[in-house]
């Protein structure tokens, strides 16, 4: 992905079991990046992806964790029984946190990928 401005950080990958059936898996995820104020590209049902970037706060500063994108593309397989979620991930940060941004926006994309996939399959009890 080429934004002008922006610097990159690695593309992060994952795929997790659900104890879900797949339509409950998807709808979970959807609810769980919209609560995260991702705004979606991709929300295909059918198909089971959700691709989305939740942009920076308008008013952020620069070397906040605020000022960081996270980019994020879910893809959610399986059946009524138990479905399967492959997430790839990655933040994004303005060019003037070169220095910080390896730490705060990586932080950031963690936490952030940690509440969409606590959503998706919450905790046992």
């Amino acid at each position: 992905m080429a934004c002008t401005g922006l610097v990159a950080g690695p593309e992060a990958s994952a795929i997790a079991p659900v104890t879900a059936s797949r339509d409950s898996a998807y709808a979970r995820a959807r609810r769980a990046v919209q609560a995260e104020s991702f705004t979606l590209d991709i929300a295909d049902s059918l198909g089971g992806r959700l691709t989305g970037t939740r942009y920076a706060s308008s008013n952020a500063q620069i070397g906040s964790a605020a000022a960081c994108r996270v980019r994020l593309e879910l893809e959610i397989t399986g059946d009524k029984g138990r479905a399967q979620v492959a997430s790839a991930s990655q933040w994004l940060a303005p060019e003037p946190m070169i220095e910080q941004a390896p730490k705060v926006c990586e932080k950031e994309r963690t936490e952030v990928l940690a509440r969409v996939t606590e959503t998706i399959e919450p905790p046992p009890q």
